[in-house]
């Protein structure tokens, strides 16, 4: 059963029904869901699809000319060591100009879709095979109804490939599709009968990664131990096998990851715990953005002041790797796998699961504000904070959504707290009192986010000022 992707497949969608666009990338990390979306987009369309494996240019058109189906059908090489049996059967390979011909005899003026998955792979088996295609997608099929989806896993490959300054369709009119994460909701339709507390810990430790997703069987611990606590020749999609695709060199990107796990999001607390001037940082950090790993943020408020600039994981999947296994990778080799559940992970799941909750949070505001159900329209939302330069912390909201309040610019003010305490007034009237520090526009609104409910006071007051919203985990979590 195919589940979520609603935008990316109505992204697809309408680049299949734009007679203007006549390609499509898609982009995403390992484990995403990248091919079984676009099977899923596919099934009821005429299409080819052609995943390419790493292999020689003869290799390669072995492949495609085996996806063609029915248009040709490729013999499978006789398994022998005879020369002249081999040589004849190599000649039998029709070369990538005829496979194309192929193709457009197959559309018959129909509209087809022509899927290359593992791109990078195609174009790297023969430098001939991008430029062919190139010429008939824009040129020779220009007036046809032939499309082009090309898909892989390397963001640096794909950039240089297909959307790059030196790519040869960097000019092409072009849908980009990029899959990340799903969001809280989509992924609980993996897990729907667990209870709210269940599905907001499945949904950060997979980070939504469809490949994790589908792993999920069992009690919390043992999901964890599935996907991240077995040993290491088992384990199976790790962050630095996904990286690795990418960056050839791990050693100070997996060492800056550990330290943004451990709190750290700061370019000077970075440099100072990985030994390495800040000039030097910088764009190890860029890489780490324009792979999908880690994002760059400002106070929503102030988004061109440079001081208030902070970086964090993007997916919590990676967080929990390098907040709890690689820092500890030396009981994970061998073998301590319980040691590290009960002694390293549990006693601070909570800390952990208060960003989780974030995530959840700033998800749910704009569901609700999309389906009406709020005060106020939401048009972009982040977070602000405040550092303190001499102890070297901030402070500052959680969440922080700017939108209009009945046609009138409006600002939300929310803090989200996941421990096992009710919220009582004195956290109510500290968030308002935060306020005061942040120039805002328009109505203010001022919302709580708490995982075990609020004391009787704090909801009699919040009740009485229109204003304030209270909201429990079970709110959040309501599928």
């Amino acid at each position: 059963m195919f589940v979520g992707r609603k935008k990316e497949l109505e992204a697809l969608e309408s680049f299949y029904n734009d007679d203007k666009k006549k390609v499509c990338c898609v982009t995403g990390q390992v484990g995403m869901g990248k091919t079984t979306l676009l099977k899923e987009f596919a099934k009821d369309k005429k299409h080819i699809f052609h995943i390419a494996y790493p292999t020689t240019d003869v290799g390669q058109m072995v492949l495609f000319a085996r996806s063609l189906g029915e248009i040709y059908e490729m013999p499978r090489f006789a398994n022998t060591a005879n020369l002249q049996v081999l040589k004849e059967e190599y000649e039998m390979i029709p070369d990538f100009t005829e496979l194309m011909d192929m193709i457009e005899e197959k559309a018959e003026g129909e509209k087809l879709l022509l899927i290359i998955d593992g791109y990078y792979n195609f174009v790297k088996a023969d430098a001939s095979y991008e430029k062919i295609l190139f010429d008939y997608i824009t040129s020779k099929w220009a007036n046809n109804n032939i499309k082009l989806i090309v898909c892989g896993d390397s963001f640096l490959a794909m950039e240089k490939f297909v959307y790059g300054k030196k790519a040869i369709w960097k000019d092409t009119p072009m849908t980009m599709v990029e899959l990340k994460g799903m969001g809280f909701y989509d992924s609980c339709e993996f897990f729907p009968d667990r209870d709210e507390e269940e599905r907001t810990f499945l949904y950060g430790l997979t980070g939504g990664i469809p490949q994790h997703l589908s792993k999920i069987e069992g009690d919390l611990e043992n999901v964890a131990k599935e996907l991240f606590l077995k040993p290491i020749h088992q384990a199976g999609l790790m962050p630095e096998a996904t990286m690795s695709i990418d960056l050839r060199e791990l050693s100070y990107y997996n060492r800056i990851l550990m330290t943004l796990a451990q709190g750290n999001v700061r370019v000077n607390q970075i440099s100072a715990l990985v030994n390495k001037p800040k000039d030097v940082v910088v764009p190890y950090m860029n890489t780490l953005i324009n792979i999908g790993v880690v994002e760059k943020n400002n106070a929503i408020t102030e988004k061109n002041n440079r001081k208030k600039t902070r970086y964090g994981i993007v997916n919590t999947n990676f967080l929990f790797w390098y907040r709890y296994i690689a820092p500890n990778i030396d009981w994970y080799y061998s073998g301590k796998i319980r040691d590290m559940w009960s002694e390293l992970i549990e006693p601070e799941l909570a800390d952990y699961m208060k960003s989780v909750f974030v995530r959840m949070c700033k998800e749910y505001i704009r569901k609700e504000a999309d389906n009406g159900k709020m005060p106020f329209t939401v048009d972009d939302i982040g977070n602000w904070w405040e550092n303190d330069e001499d102890k070297g912390t901030s402070s500052g909201f959680d969440l922080v959504a700017l939108g209009k309040c009945e046609d009138k610019p409006c600002t939300v003010f929310g803090r989200c707290y996941y421990n096992d305490e009710p919220i009582e007034m004195a956290t109510l009237k500290d968030l308002i009192e935060m306020t005061k520090h942040v120039s805002a526009s328009g109505d203010v609104f001022y919302i709580v986010f708490s995982k075990c409910g609020f004391h009787e006071n704090t909801l009699t007051v919040a009740g009485a000022i229109k204003n304030i919203m209270l909201i429990t985990l079970e709110d959040v979590a309501k599928l």
